[in-house]
């Protein structure tokens, strides 16, 4: 079981000035664990303006999108995950995002697949 992070000392360091992807990406997790899944995208959406190449970050946002069941935003968010984790050598999880990425397709698919 995941613990529960608690938003207000990360709002208040941001506010202070203290802002970086991390900071923004724990943000995001404490966010989602409210349920506020738009706001906890808004933020990851900074980590990744600030980072382009943070991978956790992109698959956090792929993973929120996900339980949106905004597909396209997540298969978007888990492939540039993956270009970002290959570069980055992270190899555990440019496999997660491989599968990831599979899962989402097939959903995308099953979706426009008339019955």
């Amino acid at each position: 079981m995941s613990a529960t992070l608690k938003l207000e000392p990360l709002l208040k360091m941001l506010d202070s000035g203290r802002d970086s992807p991390l900071l923004r990406m724990s943000i995001a997790l404490a966010l989602q664990q409210q349920g506020d899944l738009n706001l906890a995208r808004q933020h990851l959406q900074a980590a990744l303006d600030a980072d382009p190449q943070y991978a956790a970050a992109w698959r956090l946002l792929g993973l929120l999108a996900m339980e949106q069941q905004d597909h396209p935003a997540a298969e978007q968010a888990f492939s540039t995950g993956l270009e970002a984790a290959a570069q980055r050598g992270d190899k555990q999880l440019e496999k997660e995002l491989t599968v990831r990425l599979k899962r989402v397709r097939k959903a995308i698919a099953d979706a426009t697949t008339p019955s």
